[in-house]
């Protein structure tokens, strides 16, 4: 039944209530009426019979005076007064009279007839005879006017006893209309109170059911339907219970691959690490933490395009899943990374699931460019132990994965907690605290690192700004520890904005070192090509520092321009308006291809450290250098070198028409202030 028909029957209700109430009171009120008119009635016919014993008495005593002592002379006067009680009488008669008083009427009519005929006959006695008649007619008078008195005594008496009836009647019956009122209202108040208590059950009931079962839903609890209810309760709870099973499946899963998602596994591995913690068995420590992390993926997403990278993740994760038990978790954390757990095997099992997982992979191909390549993952395995929390297995597993990455990629690493390069990456592992901690407070050191010219003495000195951070113990910390916590956090446009501003203020203090100096390299992320308000920031901070804008070169990732080509090509036209330079940094790696040369409003290019320094002893690598030196010269770029170790590096990059280097064999990074 629908919610509608249950307010129709409660308004129904309702109204019939209020309208047998209406009839009840109307009908005893109306009795009331009806009673109190004859009462007032009865003592109206009451006074009349008053009026008419006093006439009759008057009549009476005139009628004796005639018949008993021959007073003729009042016969007239007597045959009126009969008449005029006969007429009144009549009139009496003509009422709602009951039986008994108008048979009495009529007999006190009758007698007065008499009385009257009575007194005709004495008139016309003579006068000599009339002592003689009188004696006659007096015995039939004395019956007659005894008959009349009685009569109207009796009527006077029956009227009192009619009186009295319908005055106690009335009066019962407003006795009986009070009660009856108190009566009809309370049931008509029980009849709101029961229909009231029906609706909330059949209502009121299932709708905080519903309330309550969605609050229980926003605490993690199964959401409970109502069934015992009105037709649009029980479908808006099934609704809304698909509906918080749609949002719940969506809060725990990557919508890409279906897997779990980050929150939902480390909920997962919580419950689990808590269970064991508190349930402590021998084989509390067959349970393993699998991190998977898809080898040169982004190049594969920035050259192939998201399209490929998302069907490329969609085919590892249905490999994740053919490949764990059913009991096992599997999950996407973000991007390129994936964790499962393992749940209750010995380690050369969960050795061997993973090494599965990484041939599979390893058999994926993706077509690029007209091209096939194979997929590749490092994988990472840690065993939970007894002292162990989420996060340190999940740091553990990570950091197993950093290893099998240095290990050339594309293999299968344990966690083994007494190896010293484990005890070093993991004192190296920094959280997203750290780095805000070191925005905040300003615990960033600059450096830099001289770009020497090869091919002709350049006109003042080039460097490029480099970045260090404090421990907590004043230990400065690389880059490669803390830069990729930055990107997975999006703090890289941060500390970008941090590095630009204090480079500004350093050189706003020591104004007279821009004199010596051609060029500043300072290094920009990928995620602040595409912030506008670093765009802003970096516009007004040069404009305001007076730093000649011609010294300073923006220093760009290829992978990070062609992310969002577009946008990228903007920032770098907007700032190029000041008089600023950009660099095309690491270019040869990944899927490169020349064409964003043209793309990018670029004025110089730094091929990758990692193709220079093995180009003496990979012809591919030469001749990718080589390669690199030809098109930007007919680009009119200028050439820059990294990762420059010896002389024979600088000689043969001088014969290939690079213009610079730099590198260890020049000089190491130093502090830009000296300490």
């Amino acid at each position: 039944m629908r919610i509608r028909s249950y307010l129709a029957l409660l308004v129904l209700a309702c109204l019939l209530g209020a309208y047998m109430l209406e009839q009840v009171l109307g009908y005893h009120y109306n009795h009331v009426q009806t009673l109190a008119s004859k009462y007032t009635q009865s003592l109206l016919l009451a006074k009349d019979f008053e009026r008419i014993e006093n006439s009759a008495s008057q009549f009476l005593v005139s009628t004796d005076l005639v018949i008993a002592s021959g007073n003729t002379y009042l016969i007239f006067g007597a045959k009126n007064m009969g008449d005029y009680i006969s007429t009144e009488l009549s009139k009496l008669q003509d009422g709602n009279l009951s039986s008994i008083i108008s048979t009495e009427i009529k007999k006190t009519i009758i007698n007065i007839q008499k009385i009257n005929n009575h007194l005709d006959t004495v008139g016309k006695i003579p006068e000599k005879e009339l002592i003689i008649h009188l004696r006659k007619l007096l015995p039939d008078y004395d019956f007659v006017s005894l008959s009349l008195v009685e009569s109207i005594h009796f009527m006077m008496s029956e009227t009192k006893n009619v009186i009295t009836q319908e005055a106690l009647s009335l009066k019962e019956e407003k006795s009986f209309i009070a009660t009856a009122a108190w009566v009809a209202r309370t049931f008509f108040l029980l009849l709101i109170i029961i229909i009231w208590w029906w609706a909330n059950r059949k209502i009121c009931n299932p709708l905080n059911d519903l309330i309550a079962s969605s609050h229980k839903a926003l605490t993690g609890h199964d959401f409970q339907t109502t069934d015992n209810a009105p037709k649009e309760i029980t479908e808006l709870s099934n609704d809304f219970k698909l509906l918080t099973q749609t949002l719940s499946h969506q809060a725990s899963h990557d919508p890409l691959t279906e897997l779990y998602n980050r929150r939902a596994f480390e909920r997962n591995l919580n419950e689990v690490m808590k269970y064991n913690n508190v349930h402590l068995t021998v084989n509390a420590q067959n349970w393993f933490l699998c991190f998977i992390d898809l080898d040169y993926f982004k190049t594969i997403n920035d050259t192939c395009g998201h399209a490929v990278g998302d069907q490329v993740l969609v085919n590892v994760a249905r490999i994740l899943k053919q490949k764990v038990r059913s009991y096992d978790t599997v999950a996407r954390l973000g991007g390129d990374e994936f964790a499962i757990l393992i749940n209750r095997c010995p380690v050369d099992k969960a050795l061997d699931i993973a090494e599965q997982i990484k041939r599979s992979i390893n058999q994926l191909t993706y077509h690029c460019q007209g091209e096939d390549f194979q997929l590749s993952a490092s994988i990472g395995i840690a065993p939970k132990k007894d002292e162990s929390s989420a996060t340190e297995l999940l740091n553990s597993a990570d950091i197993a994965c950093g290893i099998s990455k240095k290990s050339g990629r594309n293999c299968v690493h344990l966690f083994e907690m007494n190896q010293q390069i484990v005890e070093d990456d993991k004192q190296q592992l920094l959280s997203v605290h750290h780095l805000n901690n070191a925005l905040n407070n300003d615990l960033f050191v600059l450096y830099k690192q001289d770009i020497i010219p090869l091919q002709k003495q350049k006109v003042g000195q080039s460097f490029e700004i480099l970045l260090r951070m404090l421990g907590s113990e004043g230990q400065l910390i690389s880059p490669a520890c803390f830069l990729p916590v930055a990107e997975r956090y999006l703090l890289t446009s941060k500390i970008d904005r941090w590095v630009i501003n204090a480079v500004c203020e350093h050189f706003i203090s020591h104004h007279e070192q821009l004199t010596s100096i051609k060029t500043i390299a300072i290094n920009l992320s990928g995620h602040s090509l595409t912030d506008t308000e670093l765009e802003t920031f970096i516009i007004s901070k040069l404009t305001e520092s007076l730093i000649p804008a011609d010294k300073i070169c923006f220093e760009i990732t290829e992978t990070a321009a062609i992310k969002n080509i577009t946008r990228a090509r903007l920032f770098m036209e907007n700032i190029k308006a000041l008089g600023c330079q950009f660099a095309l940094d690491d270019f040869g790696s990944g899927h490169s291809s020349y064409a964003y040369i043209k793309q990018l409003p670029t004025d110089k290019i730094k091929i990758d450290g990692a193709i220079i320094a093995n180009m003496l002893t990979n012809p591919i690598d030469f001749t990718a250098v080589k390669s690199i030196c030809e098109i930007g010269k007919a680009a009119k770029q200028e050439i820059i070198a990294e990762f420059v170790e010896n002389n024979n590096l600088v000689e043969a990059l001088t014969a290939l028409g690079v213009d610079y280097a730099q590198g260890y064999y020049f000089a190491k990074p130093e502090p830009l202030v000296p300490q």
